[in-house]
């Protein structure tokens, strides 16, 4: 049984550390549906290449967000603590001093300044962890054994586009595990539904569609790429699951050209296998063209031309990775 903490509802705060890489860390603040993503060196170029990601999530989320079925954090502020002139992000809301709720949330400068942060940041919203049942089913079908007091999971990558090995060479179990982002593929997915009947999970058809929904909207409203975002699971309120993409550090634009197609083929493979691999004829690659295509139709007129182009050329991309 889990004991109440009564210092969790307390009106200190602080942040905590929940993933790191070579270029930033992202942390949390203890209470609040917040978190941040600052650079861990704070050099000029760092800091550029941090608002750079900023901006691009701004314009993401604009172009991308809305009732599209992976959503899309929501970007606040920039800061960088070395340049009060920094401060950037959405204005003061309209209403805050009428008699109705502010719309959307409100960071003031002051209050991101009393983080006292070392380097430069922003704030965006936090993916929930995943909800108790699914993180204990995870945590049960599919840990190692040895796995101990390892932390429950709690965000899970969509990995749609591989076949996780259960075992590794010699036919022993798989030891190594990442709890912050736990892989799932089509087959673990499935597992967890059928344990869980009572849970109100989309389907993989549902995920894989949403999937080239979101890399659609992507390509052809807001511009980008999609060069190694990530496709991940995580919680809503108590007991639900959400989808979300993040991580925009490394999406390029591109010039929605067919000189240009290349540059989205590059980007497809050089992620990691989330999608289902285009293969022409596979049920879950069809529900991600279907996707794709939605996307598409509301984005530009001409967009199908050069979709059909984008399909044929991962294709054929697949084909020859497959033939080596």
């Amino acid at each position: 049984m889990a004991t109440p903490q009564t210092t969790g509802v307390s009106a200190e705060w602080g942040l905590i550390t929940i993933g790191r890489g070579s270029f930033a860390s992202v942390s949390v603040l203890t209470g609040r549906p917040i978190a941040f993503k600052h650079v861990i060196v704070p050099a000029k170029e760092k800091k550029e290449e941090l608002l750079k990601e900023f901006d691009t999530l701004r314009r993401i989320y604009d172009f991308c967000h809305e009732d599209s079925f992976f959503a899309v954090p929501r970007p606040f502020v920039f800061y960088d603590p070395d340049n009060p002139e920094s401060f950037r992000g959405a204005s003061k809301p309209s209403n805050i001093c009428n008699r109705r709720r502010p719309s959307l949330p409100f960071i003031r400068q002051d209050d991101f300044e009393l983080l006292r942060l070392e380097t430069a940041a922003y704030a965006m919203d936090h993916v929930q962890p995943l909800p108790l049942k699914f993180a204990y089913l995870v945590r049960t079908l599919f840990y190692p054994e040895h796995a101990g007091d390892a932390p429950n999971p709690s965000l899970c990558r969509i990995y749609f586009g591989k076949v996780i090995q259960e075992v590794g060479r010699g036919g022993r179990p798989n030891r190594f595990f990442n709890s912050a982002n736990f892989p799932l593929d089509v087959a673990r997915y499935r597992r967890i539904l059928e344990n869980d009947v009572a849970g109100e999970y989309p389907s993989v058809e549902d995920i894989v569609f949403g999937m080239g929904e979101m890399l659609g909207l992507l390509h052809w409203r807001a511009g980008y790429d999609g060069r190694d975002i990530e496709f991940v699971l995580g919680g809503m309120a108590f007991s639900g699951v959400s989808f979300y993409i993040i991580d925009f550090n490394q999406v390029r634009n591109w010039k929605k050209t067919p000189e240009d197609v290349p540059t989205l083929v590059e980007a497809f493979f050089n992620n990691d296998p989330y999608y289902p691999r285009p293969v022409r004829g596979d049920s879950l690659y069809s529900q991600f063209k279907e996707g794709y295509l939605s996307a598409c139709l509301s984005a530009s007129p001409h967009a199908v031309q050069l979709a059909d182009l984008f399909f044929l050329a991962i294709e054929a991309e697949q084909a020859k990775r497959v033939s080596r």
